[in-house]
């Protein structure tokens, strides 16, 4: 109870704009979250720009704190959903880079011969590993990335829920990943 109460007081003061009150929140999640968010991106860089963006939407949003109820579950929330679009932004880049494989020639742009095979190879083992999806699994993948519809387009068209989709996808694209890291290509 104290805890909640002291947890009160300090949401209060951060949504009155205390700076003071903001880094003792920081402080105080910086341990817990750093490995929660490092188990997600795999990247210490990547995990350090999650919470930086996790902490400054806090900020910019502590005039809503005084609504908070549980303040562990609402930052992990935060991280979380922060985390997701942080890898969703990092994966459309990652697109536009297999994108360039799909030309046969690599020129004077800044990459070489290498890396077009590079680039191949890792686009003919995502392609080998889709092939390797169950069924659904895989005709998701497809609509998702080859035919580009939204979640919820899948959703309607296989008569599924889009949290379905999503989870489909998130295993999926986990799968991917895993199958290339185990041929040694991390992305």
């Amino acid at each position: 109870m104290k805890k909640i109460i002291i947890e009160k007081e300090l949401l209060h003061q951060i949504s009155q704009g205390d700076e003071a009150a903001f880094s003792i929140l920081f402080y105080a999640y910086l341990g817990n979250l750093q490995p929660f968010i490092l188990k997600l991106t795999r990247s210490v860089a990547d995990t350090e720009e999650v919470i930086q963006e996790t902490f400054m939407r806090l900020w910019m949003g502590r005039d809503k704190l005084a609504e908070v109820h549980s303040l562990s579950a609402w930052i992990y929330t935060v991280a979380a959903n922060e985390c997701y679009k942080y890898l969703k932004k990092r994966s459309s880049r990652a697109n536009g880079v297999t994108a360039l494989g799909k030309a046969d020639e690599v020129s004077g742009d800044g990459y070489s011969a290498l890396d077009g095979l590079q680039l191949k190879e890792v686009k003919r083992l995502v392609a080998e590993a889709v092939g390797r999806l169950p069924e659904q699994r895989r005709r998701i993948y497809q609509m998702s990335r080859d035919e580009g519809m939204k979640i919820v387009e899948i959703a309607e068209r296989l008569a599924i829920s889009p949290n379905t989709v999503k989870n489909t996808l998130v295993v999926s694209l986990r799968f991917i990943r895993q199958y290339l890291a185990d041929r040694g290509h991390e992305l």
